[in-house]
C-alpha cells in the first residue's frame, strides 16, 4: 500500500473488501486495517530476472518501533530476509528503497510503501506473507522513483492522493490500461481484467499487485494475460518496461481464469527457493 495521504484507507479498503466479496463471492481473507499517515498507502519456483548480472547491493537503514528488548534476535533474522529477499531484484528497484521499518505492534499495518520507505508489520505475520508484502510495497517504490516523470510540465488527470500525477509519467501507460482517472475505471473493465480485487480500488494498488504478481506467479499471470487484453497489456508492461524483458521461472501456470484472489500477498509460493 503506497504512503500518501492514507486518512481515508482503513473504511475504504474494507467497503472495498465487502463489495468485493458480495459480487464476486471471493474466498473470505482477512483485511489488515491501516493506520492514517501522511506518507503513502497491504510449487516450486526458481527466480531470477536478472541473471549473468553484478550481484544487487544495498543501501539500507532499518529502523524499528514497538519493539522490546527480547526481539533483537528476531529482528536481525527479519532484517536479513529483507535485504536477501531485495538482492533478488533489479539493482535499480532495490534503489528505489533507502529505509525500512520494522512495527512490532501486532495490530499495525502489514505493510505500507512510497517516498524510498517500506514500514512492515514484524509480528504475526509468516515469512512467506511478509516478503509478498515486501515485494508489494516495493512495487509501489519502483512506480512512485523507478519510473518517475521526466518534467512536471503537464498534469494528467490522476492523482496520487493531493500530489498530480504529470503526463510525462511512465506508468500512466499502466495506469491507462484500466482507469481514466486515480478514482475512475474504464467502463469497459470488468474484474477479469486485474490480477485481485485489490487491484482494482485504484491504479497504484493495480500496479503493486501486478508487480508482486509477476514476480512470485509469472506462470500464472502469463496464463491470464492470454485471455485479457487488459492483462496481456499489464503483463507486457510488467515485462518490458518495469524488469527489461526478464520473466521469472515462478508459479503453476494453473489458474482459474474466472476467478481472481483479493489479495496477491496472501496466495502460496515457495519463499525458501526464493530466498536461497
Amino acid at each position: 500500500m503506497r504512503l500518501k495521504l492514507l486518512s481515508v484507507f482503513v473504511a475504504t479498503q474494507l467497503l472495498s473488501f465487502g463489495i468485493w466479496h458480495a459480487l464476486y463471492q471471493a474466498e473470505p481473507v482477512v483485511v489488515q486495517a491501516s493506520e492514517p499517515t501522511q506518507v503513502h498507502a497491504a510449487p516450486e519456483a526458481k527466480l531470477s530476472p536478472v541473471a549473468d548480472t553484478p550481484e544487487v547491493t544495498l543501501s539500507l537503514h532499518f529502523a524499528v518501533r514497538n519493539m522490546d528488548e527480547g526481539r533483537h534476535f528476531l529482528n536481525s533474522i527479519k532484517q536479513n530476509q529483507i535485504e536477501t529477499a531485495l538482492k533478488k531484484m533489479p539493482q535499480a528497484h532495490a534503489d528505489s528503497v533507502e529505509n525500512i521499518i520494522l512495527d512490532y505492534n501486532p495490530q499495525a499495518h502489514r505493510g505500507l510503501g512510497g517516498n524510498s520507505l517500506i514500514i512492515l508489520r514484524a509480528v504475526n505475520m509468516s515469512t512467506e506473507e511478509m516478503v509478498g508484502v515486501l515485494i508489494h510495497e516495493l512495487g509501489h517504490n519502483v512506480d512512485y522513483a523507478y519510473l518517475s516523470p521526466e518534467n512536471t510540465e503537464r498534469k494528467s488527470t490522476f492523482l496520487d492522493g493531493k500530489t498530480p500525477v504529470y503526463e510525462s509519467d511512465p506508468s500512466l501507460d499502466f495506469y491507462r490500461i484500466s482507469w481514466l482517472s486515480d478514482s475512475k475505471r474504464k467502463k469497459a473493465a470488468t474484474k477479469l481484467d486485474f490480477v485481485s480485487g485489490y487491484a482494482m480500488t485504484d491504479p497504484f494498488e493495480d500496479f503493486a499487485e501486478s508487480y508482486v504478481y509477476y514476480v512470485f506467479h509469472n506462470k500464472d499471470f502469463k496464463q491470464l494475460a492470454a485471455s485479457s487484453k487488459a492483462l496481456y497489456a499489464k503483463y507486457r508492461f510488467m515485462k518490458y518496461e518495469v524488469f527489461g524483458g526478464a520473466e521469472f521461472d515462478s508459479g503453476e501456470g494453473q489458474v482459474d481464469e474466472n476467478k481472481r484472489p483479493w489479495d496477491i500477498t496472501v496466495l502460496n509460493y515457495d519463499v525458501a527457493q526464493f530466498l536461497s
